[in-house]
């Protein structure tokens, strides 16, 4: 656990830092397209109408964002959506530093219905009634609640949720947000059942679910989290999911065979694995092979260049590649000291990742709709229909 959030916020920190751009906030709209149902759709995916739920997401800066309600009566807080983590992690309010009341918090003291739990049979067998989390530049502490936590009207009645009572100010002082959803696969959490998609209750499959996020601000391309199915209108016209074995226990990762830019090999793995994760705001690679990607472009190029900028290519298992072009991993910047827009890369080095992991971010993402499927351990990628959209 304690990588995922060194990772996670080591990495927006640099988001907040390099990219401020303008908040958009998306649509409430109840959608009435149709979704896909999870069951065995392997060989073939059917069509349902009913069964799903659909929920659309906030988009602030590189945030994806979704409203939900702690407590008895409701409490409103916004959370990170996070396929790189498990826990329900929230912002308490027995945490009474200024990176603190200046988030929505979550006040157990004000819920009918909520927990204090005095301690707690830990993931890695220590028992114990808090948690201290190390990330890249601080730290926090957490202590042990359970609540009722609803998104909409999706509600799991005993949820736990780790509780933060002391925080780093340096760090989330900078944070838009109050908590992190977790959906990261299960068996990483703090404890067994900490998952919220573990204990979600409802008529589908409850541990599968599908993520869509999108750059633009037009309703009809909402940025989706789908519980039990998949929206058809963001596929690409003409694709299908290719689907691939989750090679970890904890994380949500796939095989990585080859790395290329343009014609030419950056990484030199044997057992890569990519991260598919919704919490990272770049394409994170080991230190080597980012030496690789700053000698061909450096730190910056001119945006007048863009079209020029060779594909970045993954191969995963069997040979698949997919693809981003120039546009799709670089960012337009305005810089006081230039006189024409910047383009900076999406992609960060990182030495905590190791050799062999590579973070397959936002930038990924944004251009690919993700199936989880918790069940089967496989992920499912395909090209969303913003594909040939420029970021």
């Amino acid at each position: 656990m304690s990588f995922k959030y060194l990772l996670l916020f080591q990495l927006i920190l640099l988001c907040v830092a390099h990219n401020q751009g303008k908040s958009v906030k998306l649509s409430k709209k109840q959608a009435h397209h149709k979704h896909h149902k999870s069951q065995k759709f392997l060989d073939s995916i059917m069509d349902v109408n009913d069964d799903s739920i659909e929920l659309l997401l906030q988009k602030h800066e590189n945030f994806y964002l979704a409203e939900m309600t702690v407590g008895t009566p409701e409490q409103k807080l916004t959370v990170l959506i996070d396929t790189g983590s498990p826990n329900l992690l929230l912002t308490s309010s027995l945490c009474q530093q200024n990176s603190c009341i200046q988030h929505g918090s979550y006040n157990p003291s004000l819920s009918t219905t909520s927990y204090y739990i005095e301690a707690i049979k830990l993931a890695n067998g220590e028992v114990g009634n808090e948690i201290d989390i190390q990330f890249a530049s601080g730290s926090v502490v957490g202590v042990f609640f359970e609540d009722r936590v609803c998104l909409n009207q999706y509600c799991v009645n005993n949820q736990f949720i780790v509780g933060i009572v002391e925080q780093s100010e340096d760090i989330f002082s900078q944070m838009k947000f109050d908590g992190i959803l977790g959906l990261g696969r299960i068996k990483e959490a703090v404890v067994k059942n900490a998952s919220y998609i573990h204990n979600l209750e409802y008529d589908t499959d409850t541990r599968n679910f599908s993520l869509y996020l999108s750059n633009s601000d037009d309703d009809d391309m909402s940025s989706e989290l789908v519980l039990g199915g998949i929206s058809l209108h963001l596929i690409a016209p003409g694709e299908e999911f290719k689907f691939f074995e989750v090679t970890s226990d904890n994380l949500w990762t796939v095989n990585i065979k080859a790395v290329f830019l343009g014609d030419e090999r950056i990484d030199d793995c044997n057992n890569c694995q990519g991260l598919i994760d919704s919490g990272t705001s770049f394409i994170s690679f080991p230190v080597y092979a980012m030496e690789k990607f700053y000698q061909k472009f450096g730190v910056y190029q001119l945006c007048s260049n863009i079209d020029t900028f060779p594909d970045l290519t993954f191969v995963l298992d069997r040979g698949i590649k997919f693809t981003l072009a120039g546009s799709q991993y670089f960012k337009r910047n305005t810089h006081a000291l230039f006189s024409k827009d910047i383009c900076i890369p999406y992609i960060k080095n990182n030495p905590i990742i190791g050799d062999e992991l590579i973070v397959l971010g936002q930038p990924f993402l944004i251009h690919h709709y993700v199936w989880f499927d918790e069940d089967q351990s496989k992920i499912g990628i395909v090209k969303s229909k913003q594909q040939s959209h420029q970021s």
